[in-house]
C-alpha cells in the first residue's frame, strides 16, 4: 500500500480552541485524526514527530517542537518523518499551514515554496527540490493554505510576529473548523483516492433558491390540487 502523509504545521498549543493563527495546521492533523478514526497519536523519537495512521494508507504527522518559531530542527524533523515514514514522491505528501492573505474558512492549494509566510518556508525549502541545469521541470509538493485573517493596517494592531501568536475570536476558529477543515480534507481524498472516494459530501451541497422556496412551493402545489388536500 502506497503510505500518503500530510505534515501540519504549528505548535502544541494548537489544540486550544480558539487557535492560535500560525498554529492552524497542526490543529488541521489533530481535527482529521479525530473527526475520522484515526489511530492513537504514537511519538517516534527519531523523527521528532507524533504519528496518527488510518487503514487507508494516509499518515498525519505533528512535529514536536514549535514548528512555527522557526526553530532550526524544523527542516530536519520534516525530513525524518518522510523518511520514517517511506514516503519519497512529493505526489504522496501534503504540507498543511497558516496562511495570512486569505480570510478565516476559506483554504487553497497551491505548489511548492513561492510566497509561503515565514512560518512555514524552512519546511517547505527543505522538503522541494531543486531546480538543475538541463530540468525541464521539477515536481514540488504540494501545500494547503488555511485562512487565518490579517492584521489591520492600523497602527493599532500588532506587529506580523505578534498577529501569527494571537487567539482567533470563536466566530473565525468556528469559520475554519466547520468549513475549510472539511472541505480540505475532502479534496484530499479526492486527489489522492480519485472522484470515487468516500467522503461526507457535506462541502459540496449548495443550498438553491428552490430550496429557500420549499415551504412555499409546496403550499402552492396543495392549493392547485384542490381543497381536499389542505
Amino acid at each position: 500500500m502506497v503510505q500518503r502523509c500530510v505534515i501540519g504545521l504549528g505548535g502544541s498549543l494548537s489544540s486550544e480552541f480558539p487557535f492560535l493563527r500560525a498554529h492552524v495546521g497542526r490543529a488541521f492533523v489533530e481535527h482529521v485524526a479525530e473527526a475520522h478514526g484515526f489511530g492513537p497519536w504514537r511519538p517516534t523519537s527519531a523523527a521528532l514527530a507524533d504519528f496518527a495512521e488510518h487503514g487507508s494508507g494516509i499518515v498525519l504527522c505533528r512535529l514536536w517542537h514549535d514548528s512555527v518559531a522557526g526553530s532550526s530542527s524544523a527542516p530536519m524533523a520534516a525530513k525524518q518523518c518522510l523518511k520514517y515514514v517511506g514516503v519519497r514522491s512529493p505526489e504522496h505528501f501534503v504540507i498543511a499551514h497558516a496562511e495570512s492573505r486569505k480570510s478565516c474558512g476559506k483554504f487553497a492549494v497551491t505548489e511548492g515554496p513561492r510566497k509561503a509566510p515565514a512560518w512555514a518556508k524552512p519546511v517547505l525549502e527543505s522538503l522541494c527540490p531543486q531546480f538543475r541545469p538541463g530540468q525541464k521541470s521539477v515536481e514540488q509538493p504540494l501545500r494547503i493554505e488555511f485562512g487565518v485573517g490579517a492584521p489591520s493596517r492600523t497602527n493599532l494592531m500588532p506587529h506580523m510576529d505578534r498577529f501569527s501568536e494571537s487567539r482567533m475570536t470563536a466566530r473565525e476558529a468556528n469559520a475554519i473548523l466547520q468549513s475549510a477543515f472539511p472541505a480540505a480534507f475532502e479534496w484530499l481524498m479526492k486527489r489522492w483516492f480519485g472522484p470515487d472516494a468516500v467522503t461526507a459530501g457535506a462541502v459540496m451541497r449548495r443550498r438553491l433558491p428552490q430550496d429557500l422556496r420549499r415551504k412555499e412551493l409546496e403550499q402552492e402545489a396543495k392549493r392547485m390540487r384542490g381543497p381536499e388536500y389542505e
